[in-house]
């Protein structure tokens, strides 16, 4: 009797941490509710506040014999000019890709380069898994190669 009075009590406050997920999922109806609320839960996980995630432009969509959801987000309420992050999730699994969406800047500080290449990779995997369209990753990372192709040795500018 026990467990099933702690297994409630574990229910009740998992399902607290999650009515921005599970209501952005509803929205989306049919049998797709329930991988969006999944994808959305791990995609917020990797925001410092996950609880308030905002969420849009939500597909989902079959690749290699498993469900794709692509979309973006931000933190709840973000500025007119805030950028949503864009992401990809494939069912099952516990990491989304996540792109912070950055513009490539005129100048990348040494310490930020790998944060930058790290970042362009994910951008690869998103379009790898139809999230974004083919030739993003091609685009953005020429722009990111014109920037590091303009740094003096060893990071010394």
């Amino acid at each position: 009797m026990n467990r099933f009075i702690i297994l409630g009590a574990s229910l009740c406050l998992y399902s607290v941490g999650q009515p921005v997920v599970q209501a952005h999922a509803a929205a989306q109806g049919g049998g797709n509710a329930t991988i969006i609320a999944e994808a959305e839960r791990h995609a917020a996980a990797t925001l410092p506040d996950p609880h308030t995630a905002t969420f849009r432009n939500v597909t989902v969509h079959a690749m290699d014999g498993a469900s794709v959801v692509c979309g973006e987000m931000a933190q709840h309420n973000p500025p007119p000019d805030g950028v949503f992050r864009k992401f990809g999730y494939v069912q099952g699994q516990d990491d989304p890709v996540v792109f912070s969406g950055r513009d490539v800047p005129t100048k990348i500080a040494f310490n930020d380069v790998n944060s930058w290449l790290n970042d362009s990779i994910k951008l690869e995997d998103l379009e790898e898994m139809g999230c974004v369209p083919k030739g993003t990753y091609n685009r953005y990372n020429a722009q990111l190669n014109q920037v590091m192709s303009q740094r003096k040795q060893f990071g010394v500018n």
